[in-house]
């Protein structure tokens, strides 16, 4: 993987940690990003993976970066056999992550770096946004003008 940044792909590293939590008399195990950084070297503790921008996602990129709090989204493979968590794959898109928990995969989200949030705009600012047209009502009779 080139570990380059362009307009429209940025290499990462990320690791991903276990935490305990209670709730009364149950304990439970999830799993969390514990690290997201700047691709910078092969440490065998990170994962590398690529953030990549596609143009048809651009609505999606923006209604992202203006809520209160924006978050990547990581799509991780489960291993049945020691239920570890490999990352396969991040977005900044909330309905590309939304189609992914349909599957079998597991979906983790953590708040997404001031730098990545800043490179995303600089990209909508030369791509241009995205609006989705919709369907509008046409003007002029229809069934109930009476007509």
């Amino acid at each position: 993987m080139s570990t380059l940044r362009t307009d429209n792909h940025w290499p990462l590293q990320v690791r991903l940690s276990q935490q305990s939590s209670q709730s009364g008399r149950w304990q439970s195990e999830r799993w969390v990003v514990a690290d997201l950084l700047p691709h910078q070297n092969d440490d065998p503790a990170y994962t590398a993976i690529k953030l990549q921008l596609h143009r048809d996602d651009r609505t999606s990129y923006r209604f992202n970066l203006n809520s209160r709090q924006p978050h990547l989204f990581l799509l991780c493979s489960e291993d049945e056999s020691d239920g570890s968590l490999t990352p396969i794959h991040i977005t900044a898109s909330q309905e590309e992550a939304a189609s992914f928990m349909d599957g079998e995969h597991q979906v983790l989200e953590t708040p997404m770096p001031e730098a990545v949030q800043c490179w995303i705009d600089t990209y909508l600012g030369i791509h241009g946004e995205l609006i989705d047209a919709g369907k509008k009502k046409k003007k002029g009779r229809g069934r109930s003008s009476g007509n």
